[in-house]
């Protein structure tokens, strides 16, 4: 019997070792039922008089002994039934649960007035609202942790959605109304396109569906699990918008793939951004996903260089300065002239490190990051992917006014945009020909080392190599004690 136990000590060591080797030592499953939320109904609808306002009511089941509040709800609260206003220990206005209700009840609206006026929509046949966001704080034990969770933004244990008419519940967008839905599986992620029952796309889905998925192969980084896209007509605002946050998007109906802006690729990239920006790098979100979606529309062949050219030097600005917001002329600053400033410094990145790295490699890292982005961090990302220091050039057009010339960017490399010369081109002019995805274009950040990991992974075999050993050695010297006592 020592023999087994000894065996069996070694094996769950042995276990121990391949689980650290694998990440992650799961323990036993356990039963959820009490450690779940309160189960949540949901049920949408427009209001009646008013188009522009969309109605949630939600109704929660609550288990014995325990308790939870709704806390930094977002929209307006209409009614709420089983609950007591009350307050956070920080001052932040709350709802409690009175502890006897067995089914409390909230309704809240939001509406489509919400944020700057083109974001949203709502007409006689759907309505565009921003989703509100409503936090449930959850304690089991009364001595024990709180718990939170987002019914409209988490996947939550127990939610069902309904609609009195029908609709689409999304983290960001609530669309409320009649639509046709087309889905596609894309580069390991799933993309939802509903489009309103009265648009009439000037794209067909399939075709963008194909520029998204050869996008997403060409942008670093995980690319997300689910893309939820709307398509919509006027009212809404002739553009898109965006939530990088919960990988949400609109795109009016009108909108072209060949279009040197491309709205479509413009939109999609902001779900590939990741990183939290400082104030003098707000231009930084707008500026990318313009410059990208302009760079991938013509990697994919969709329009040529002189187009983006002369789209994105179309407009002067004057003395707007792209780290202060508040000297833009206008909310475009950041598409243009910020458009205009990483292309050049996209070429300036390529010719450093001769066609070896280029601006998605500063893409890249800045995603990598866990905090805010300042101008600061951006000039040393910066320096460390092309290899020395560009702040001089870079406090001029970022941080001053000097206008690029776009005559000069005109004779780069005639189909890349910077972004087609052939590697280890330094001037950039070699010729690329047409480019629809092939290896040249957009290509991915250059692979860096993880030298910990390495040494990890390696540490880790060496360690199930030792365990083994030992192992199979007493296993043998046993067997040989055995047989020798038997002669």
């Amino acid at each position: 019997m020592g023999s087994v136990g000894s065996v069996s000590g070694r094996t769950v060591a042995l276990l121990l070792v391949l689980s650290l080797l694998s990440g992650t030592f799961v323990p036993p499953a356990t039963a959820q039922s009490s450690d779940d939320p309160p189960g949540v109904s949901v049920s949408v609808e427009r209001r009646p008089s008013d188009h522009g306002v969309v109605r949630y009511h939600l109704d929660f089941e609550t288990p014995e002994g325990a308790q939870f509040w709704l806390i930094n709800y977002t929209g307006n609260v209409v009614s709420s039934e089983g609950f007591v206003t009350d307050r956070t220990k920080n001052g932040n206005h709350a709802l409690r649960w009175d502890g006897d209700t067995e089914s409390p009840s909230m309704t809240i609206t939001s509406g489509v007035d919400s944020g700057s006026g083109r974001e949203f929509a709502a007409t006689d046949e759907w309505t565009l609202a921003p989703t509100p966001r409503v936090s449930v704080a959850w304690q089991v034990d009364r001595n024990g942790d709180w718990e939170y969770f987002h019914p409209f933004q988490d996947d939550y244990p127990d939610r069902s959605v309904s609609f009195a008419d029908a609709g689409v519940l999304g983290a960001a967008f609530t669309y409320v109304g009649r639509y046709d839905e087309h889905v596609r599986h894309v580069d390991g992620q799933t993309v939802r396109m509903i489009v309103a029952a009265d648009a009439s796309p000037r794209e067909s889905p399939g075709d963008v569906f194909d520029a998204l998925g050869s996008a997403s192969k060409r942008l670093p980084g995980k690319s997300p699990d689910d893309v939820l896209l709307f398509t919509l007509p006027d009212p809404i605002w002739r553009g898109g918008y965006a939530s990088p946050k919960y990988d949400e998007l609109w795109v009016h109906e009108d909108a072209r793939l060949d279009d040197p802006q491309n709205l479509w690729l413009h939109e999609y990239v902001h779900t590939r951004q990741s990183f939290e920006l400082g104030d003098r790098m707000r231009w930084f979100r707008e500026a990318s996903a313009a410059y990208f979606a302009s760079a991938l529309a013509m990697q994919q062949g969709r329009t040529s260089k002189s187009a983006v050219v002369g789209t994105l030097s179309s407009k002067e600005y004057g003395k707007s300065i792209l780290s202060k917001s508040d000297t833009w002329a206008n909310r475009e600053v950041p598409y243009y002239r910020g458009a205009l400033t990483l292309w050049s410094l996209d070429d300036r990145i390529r010719r450093a490190t001769d066609g070896e790295r280029s601006l998605m490699d500063v893409f890249d890292r800045m995603n990598r990051r866990n905090e805010s982005v300042s101008y600061t961090d951006f000039r040393k990302i910066v320096a460390e992917v092309a290899g020395r220091s560009l702040a001089p050039w870079l406090n001029k057009h970022v941080t001053a006014t000097a206008r690029l010339d776009p005559s000069q960017l005109q004779k780069r490399n005639d189909t890349g945009f910077n972004v087609g010369a052939a590697a280890g081109g330094s001037d950039g002019n070699a010729e690329a020909g047409h480019q629809s995805g092939g290896e040249g274009g957009i290509h991915p950040p250059a692979k860096i080392g993880n030298l910990p990991s390495t040494l990890i992974l390696w540490g880790c075999l060496g360690l199930v190599g030792l365990v083994f050993g030992l192992t199979a050695a007493q296993f043998i010297s046993g067997t040989v004690s055995r047989l020798r006592g038997e002669e």
